[in-house]
């Protein structure tokens, strides 16, 4: 690229970035890359979720331009540029999480006012400057205010009703309850969760705070880095320098990281192809040398041969599994002819073991009933008694 479209590149993205509420684009000065940037976002109104008519844009406008910028190059980080006494809750946590989340660098830069919602906002950034002037850090509190115009308005010749349904004792409940000067409810319902929000949150954005700053008191510069609500007393070019110095961290840290895993699926490579040694590699890639081929070869045989015992092993053991489901039919059939023939009736559904049971139960009922005993035949010779014979003298050969 040409030092004149440079320019040209250059000058149109500081002008597309003005128009979106960005104050400025510094470029990073080091001649080995001098098409970086770092975004700086101005925030020095009080605080709102959506754009205020002829007044300050909401913190979802900003969140808008970030993402805009998330994914361009060119732009390497983000540096938030506060002075603010805060703001609305509405908007702002939600603003907080997702700075925390921002793929870039976010360096949050004070030399004012960084209190209540913008602190929030800030400490979300990865590193805290403040000017040695700055005014007033901290304030980690929430409160409410509104005013009762019901007595003028009476004055006047006013009256206001108020009605709710029966079915809606719940509404407002906290707020009509203020109104009548009791404002526990108000504070243990809507103010308290709040605050344990935004402590929470900021004890995780900044693990080496104070307890004491959790109160709701400010702080000066000085006292802010004693206490842990910022990391560094600088300029604005401080911050904007300590920008470009993450940027090169977090690219050496995924250069590291995409090595590693490269490193890691090599070994998985090797591991499936059988290898013993690290594959060899050059600027253009990975290679397989001669002996690491022949492992290969080796490998993928013994693969082969593993595969052929593996099926051989199958077709015996479905060969066994057959003869075994034919010596089972050709019992059970035995069986149930034998339920058949002893006259027995069984259920149709009844199992294996069901049948045999009776069986066994039919053979002993069979037992006690007379002819238990079998009869023996004697040998008459031996036992002393006399062949049998027939008399023909006996009346009935005679003839009348």
């Amino acid at each position: 690229m040409s030092e004149n479209s440079k320019k040209t590149s250059s000058d149109k993205l500081t002008k597309a970035f003005k128009s979106n509420g960005i104050n400025a684009l510094y470029d990073d000065l080091e001649e080995s890359d001098p098409e970086k940037y770092v975004v700086v976002l101005s925030i020095k109104s009080p605080i709102y979720k959506y754009n205020q008519a002829c007044g300050p844009s909401g913190t979802k406008s900003k969140m808008a331009i970030l993402e805009r910028i998330k994914n361009d190059d060119v732009i390497v980080g983000v540096v938030l540029d506060i002075d603010s006494g805060g703001g609305q809750v509405y908007g702002t946590p939600e603003f907080h999480d997702y700075l925390l989340d921002y793929p870039k660098p976010i360096v949050t830069y004070t030399d004012g006012l960084m209190a209540s919602a913008a602190y929030y906002i800030g400490a979300s950034g990865d590193h805290i400057v403040a000017n040695k002037r700055a005014d007033a850090i901290g304030s980690i509190g929430a409160y409410a205010q509104f005013l009762d115009l019901q007595g003028y308005y009476e004055q006047k010749g006013a009256k206001l009703h108020t009605i709710y349904s029966s079915k809606s004792d719940e509404k407002n409940k906290s707020y009509r309850e203020a109104l009548k000067g009791n404002y526990d409810i108000y504070i243990k319902e809507d103010l308290d969760p709040v605050v344990d929000d935004f402590i929470n949150d900021i004890k995780s954005a900044r693990s080496n705070i104070s307890d004491k700053v959790f109160k709701g008191a400010t702080y000066n510069a000085t006292t802010s880095l004693e206490l842990g609500l910022i990391d560094e007393i600088g300029t604005l070019q401080t911050a904007i320098d300590k920008a470009f110095e993450l940027s090169k961290s977090d690219t050496n840290t995924n250069t590291q990281e995409t090595m590693a895993n490269t490193a890691k699926k090599r070994e998985r490579i090797q591991s499936v192809l059988g290898l013993t040694d690290p594959l060899a590699s050059t600027d253009n890639g990975s290679y397989l040398n001669d002996q690491q081929l022949d492992s290969i070869e080796s490998h993928l045989q013994s693969q082969v041969e593993s595969i052929s015992t593996a099926q051989s092993a199958q077709t015996t053991a479905e060969s066994n599994l057959t003869n075994a489901q034919n010596d089972i039919s050709g019992i059970s059939t035995a069986l149930d002819n034998a339920i058949k023939a002893s006259g027995l009736e069984v259920a149709e559904n009844a199992t294996s073991i069901q049948k045999v049971t009776a069986l066994q139960n039919h053979i002993l009922q069979l037992g006690k009933q007379p002819g238990e005993t079998h009869t023996t035949v004697k040998n008459s010779e031996e036992e002393g008694v006399a062949h049998a014979y027939v008399d023909f003298n006996s009346s009935i050969y005679q003839n009348n």
